[in-house]
Formats: structure tokens, C-alpha cells, sequence
């Protein structure tokens, strides 16, 4: 079930398609590391590096950097790993 927005390593989010930079549809990553938090655009944006997260819960194996609007994250649970 989701819960209160949450940008840290070991989370994993699900960000809507209009609130990250670069990438086509919506985003569920697991995050490995937080590059850098800061305002973007008047809002709290975050550079993250994770891995994609399958609908079956499985990783995809290449990591991917996303640059995500914070407020517009929610942190979810997926099928184990």
C-alpha cells in the first residue's frame, strides 16, 4: 500500500510520467543513491540513481539515473526481490 513521499537508498517509489526527467511513462525505481536534493522550477527535485523495477518485482539489471519531483513521489511496496 503506498505511503507518505519518500527519497532514500533501500526505497522504492513510483513517480507519475509529468514529474521526472527523462523517460516516457511512469517511473518505479528502487533507488541505490541520492546524487543531489535541491528547487528545480520552484519545487524540491532529487537525482537519483536505482534500478527499474518490474511489475512482477523483478530489477531490470542496468542501473538509470531519474531526476524526480520529490512532492509528487510515493513510496510503495512490490513483490519480493
Amino acid at each position: 500500500m503506498p505511503s507518505a513521499p519518500r527519497v532514500a537508498v533501500g526505497a522504492t517509489i513510483r513517480v507519475p510520467a509529468d514529474a521526472y526527467r527523462f523517460g516516457k511513462g511512469p517511473l518505479t525505481l528502487w533507488i541505490t543513491e541520492v546524487l543531489s536534493v535541491g528547487r528545480f522550477e520552484g519545487a524540491l527535485w532529487a537525482e537519483l540513481r536505482g534500478h527499474e523495477v518490474n511489475p512482477d518485482g523483478t530489477l531490470r539489471i542496468r542501473q538509470r539515473f531519474a531526476f524526480v519531483r520529490v512532492d509528487r513521489t510515493v513510496a510503495v511496496e512490490v513483490p519480493s526481490r
